[in-house]
């Protein structure tokens, strides 16, 4: 049994044991940045993550059924998951502690190594579902916060959000703002309840041949996953966010919230892994629906068209939109 223990934004110490040792070479690579320890015992036989609890409040549940596989009773929660190759069920505890045993069938990873030839993959796959969306199930938990796909960056003192679907250069203007002094604090996964924003800083994956000046941390025949290493412990407020696409000309201009809404949607629901860990919440979001109180009356939005291979032109374009 492989243990980590991490200490991560707003919601604290987070130990997570894993039994897998390719599963746990790549967990601690995602979460490099806020590591605290990790250490190694030779008993355990199910894969458990568990938190800090002193962080939390009012972790009683009503006994209720959202469906057949996701049932509250005696203040526990198990979530159960089935597909062709995999069954994993989700066992939370909210009595003494707050802590998720997992339940893999481990012959599902025999039936995903017939389908799959990429053990990147497979490992990738079961980080996603065993690791990382049970610690954003926390986030929701903790502070009906959800996932949106975007970069989060702190530039000239403040805190913005570029965000878009795949192909649009957020990652690459991410990039052309760092070397202008921007700090990056997350590239992809951003965590946000309607007022705050949470970055965290875990590695991108590009390209093999794609040269990069950060620090490689991973790479095989097919790809490397650079990381950047600015963090920042603690929820903040972002002034504004840029909605990325595609045009013949540069654009930036203010949009309204009936707008906002419907990029939103249509930007998180189009990339997988945001879906796929927005929809695992959902039973937390709804145990927070009605209790949490959302602020964003000072968030300014707008929409930035970026001509195809212009990036070093959109720079300039952005940061005198930001002077502004």
């Amino acid at each position: 049994m492989h243990n980590i223990k991490c200490n991560l934004p707003l919601i604290g110490n987070v130990s997570i044991k894993i039994i897998d040792k390719n599963l746990y070479n790549f967990t601690k690579r995602q979460f490099k940045n806020y590591i605290v320890s990790e250490s190694k015992t030779s008993s355990g036989s199910r894969d458990f993550i568990s938190i800090n609890t002193e962080n939390f409040n009012n972790l009683n549940f009503d006994d209720i059924i959202l469906g057949r596989n996701i049932k509250f009773k005696s203040n526990k929660l198990k979530v159960i998951k089935k597909s062709r190759v995999q069954n994993i069920t989700y066992k939370y505890d909210f009595n003494d502690s707050l802590s998720l045993t997992i339940d893999l069938k481990k012959k599902s990873l025999f039936y995903l190594k017939n389908l799959i030839e990429s053990e990147y993959s497979i490992t990738h796959g079961l980080f996603y579902e065993t690791i990382l969306y049970p610690i954003f199930s926390f986030y929701a938990l903790k502070s009906n916060y959800s996932l949106i796909h975007g970069s989060l960056l702190k530039f000239n003192n403040k805190y913005i959000v570029l965000t878009g679907l795949d192909g649009v250069g957020k990652s690459s203007l991410s990039n052309e703002l760092v070397l202008k002094g921007a700090k990056i604090l997350a590239d992809n996964f951003v965590l946000y309840n309607g007022g705050n924003f949470i970055g965290l800083n875990m590695p991108i994956r590009i390209d093999l041949e794609n040269d990069t000046k950060e620090n490689v941390i991973f790479e095989d025949n097919n790809l490397k996953e650079i990381l950047y290493e600015y963090c920042e412990d603690t929820p903040v407020k972002v002034e504004q966010v840029y909605f990325l696409s595609i045009a013949e000309k540069f654009n930036i201009e203010n949009i309204d919230i009936n707008i906002v809404n419907q990029n939103w949607n249509l930007i998180n629901n189009g990339a997988s892994e945001i879906l796929g860990a927005n929809v695992f919440n959902i039973p937390f979001l709804y145990q927070n629906s009605l209790s949490k109180t959302i602020d964003n009356s000072n968030l300014k939005y707008y929409s930035f068209s970026i001509p195809k291979g212009k990036i070093n032109k959109a720079t300039k374009e952005f940061i005198c939109q930001l002077n502004i």
